[in-house]
């Protein structure tokens, strides 16, 4: 969940910018989409509508920066797991781990904006942002099967899928969380090791 809005009247830019973001998500999280209006934002962050405008071009823009935020967040914490892990298979289940854990605590917002949102988000920074996060991804399955490029890549896009698949069923299902880490980790160990070259 997004932390609480800070009333504050003297922010910087990139501060200001963040504050409106957390305010739009507290909205959408309490009330729903059909609540997140410029207005709506700027009256709870205590700032002229105006003010909300020299950032945001309208609530659609204002909600698409909020999800390329939280995506952005999801995939900044899988990547940190990653590189910290020291083997092929505690990466993956560090990727799987952080990626649940992102999903417990951001789902909600993410569900919420993704059900509007997730094809002009993709259409406006999304592309570029899944493809940064899949070039990562290939690196490592470069590295820890053995692989090109050419199947490094499409390996890669199978183990965002199957992650992003395990994380939504588990919290809309309320599967115990020990049990859909271990067969996400399972299903996409066994899959990518059947690419891994001996």
């Amino acid at each position: 969940m997004a932390p609480k809005a800070k009333q504050t009247t003297r922010l910087s830019a990139a501060d200001r910018a963040e504050h409106l973001l957390d305010v739009a998500a507290e909205i959408l999280l309490e009330k729903g989409f059909r609540a997140l209006s410029m207005e709506a934002v700027a009256e709870r962050a205590g700032v002229s509508k105006g003010l909300g405008y020299a950032y945001f071009k309208n609530a659609d823009d204002l909600a698409i920066a909020l999800y390329d935020r939280e995506v952005g967040e999801v995939y900044r914490r899988v990547e940190e797991a990653v590189e910290a892990a020291d083997s092929f298979e505690a990466r993956i289940r560090a990727s799987i781990r952080a990626y649940l854990s992102s999903g417990r605590e951001r789902g909600a917002l993410i569900g919420i904006l993704q059900a509007r949102l997730q094809g002009r988000w993709f259409a406006r920074s999304g592309r570029r942002r899944v493809a940064d996060f899949l070039k990562f991804w290939a690196r490592h399955l470069t590295t820890d099967l053995g692989v090109g490029r050419e199947v490094a890549e499409p390996l890669a896009a199978a183990l965002l899928t199957a992650t992003e698949t395990g994380v939504r069923v588990a919290t809309a299902r309320r599967i115990p969380r020990a049990e859909v880490e271990e067969t996400c980790v399972r299903f996409v160990l066994g899959g990518l090791r059947a690419f891994k070259s001996d």
